[in-house]
């Protein structure tokens, strides 16, 4: 009886780990807290962050700073963004998506323009 009772507790532990980690996964690989029409962006890059989970920037678009969330690296590196693209100072125009809540200055990056230079991250968001 007592190995029964191992194994069911077992079994319930498992089915909640995977509900955990199924449920960040997608609370966190989702668009549902930008909007859905199309928003653009031209700033300077002040800061970088290249690497997982998210490319990030910061970019300072008329004097405010915005999170700018790129795509996963291996996403960012097939569409040929790399470090060598971009770096601080860089003039950088964004198409995306901004977050729902106007007072977070954050976009999800579907399209970086680099010094002339056009990167789809996400083609079909755009």
């Amino acid at each position: 009886m007592t190995h029964r009772f191992a194994r069911s507790n077992a079994l319930r532990l498992a089915a909640l780990a995977t509900g955990l980690v199924a449920t960040g996964a997608s609370a966190h690989h989702g668009w549902s807290w930008y909007t859905t029409d199309n928003f653009t962006l031209t700033g300077v890059v002040v800061e970088t962050h290249l690497g997982n989970p998210h490319d990030r920037l910061t970019v300072d678009a008329d004097g405010q700073l915005w999170n700018v969330v790129m795509s996963p690296p291996s996403r960012s590196r097939r569409a040929g963004f790399d470090e060598s693209v971009v770096e601080v100072g860089d003039s950088v125009t964004m198409t995306g998506k901004r977050h729902a809540d106007a007072n977070v200055y954050e976009m999800k990056t579907a399209r970086i323009q680099v010094e002339g230079q056009t990167y789809d991250l996400y083609p079909t968001r755009l």
